[in-house]
């Protein structure tokens, strides 16, 4: 006995479209109600997030190079932070918390 062969791509295509259907609270194009809505919450705190990191960083260190260093990211991505258009990793801000404490609680923590 063979085992089944595999599916073809096109099959796999046709298998994962949706039928047109609404069903359990999907809409037409396969998304939830108020997916894109989170989504934008989600950017929107984003941007927030990272002119607060550049507040962070311009505060703290001499330079884009200084937190470079620091951080050990490249230049360009210090540069990025330095002027508020991009946010940092997860494993940057764990490391801002761990060697500066009081400094990124009194910057990166929410205001109540």
């Amino acid at each position: 006995m063979y085992p089944a062969a595999p599916l073809a791509l096109h099959q796999i295509a046709s298998s994962s479209k949706t039928s047109g259907r609404v069903q359990d609270g999907a809409t037409m194009s396969g998304k939830s109600p108020g997916k894109s809505s989170a989504k934008r919450e989600a950017m929107t705190y984003r941007a927030f997030f990272a002119a607060r990191w550049s507040r962070f960083v311009r505060e703290n260190f001499d330079s884009p190079e200084h937190a470079a260093m620091t951080f050990g990211v490249d230049g360009s991505t210090a540069r990025k932070w330095w002027d508020g258009s991009h946010s940092p990793s997860g494993f940057v801000v764990g490391l801002a918390y761990q060697n500066f404490p009081a400094e990124a609680a009194t910057t990166l923590q929410a205001q109540e």
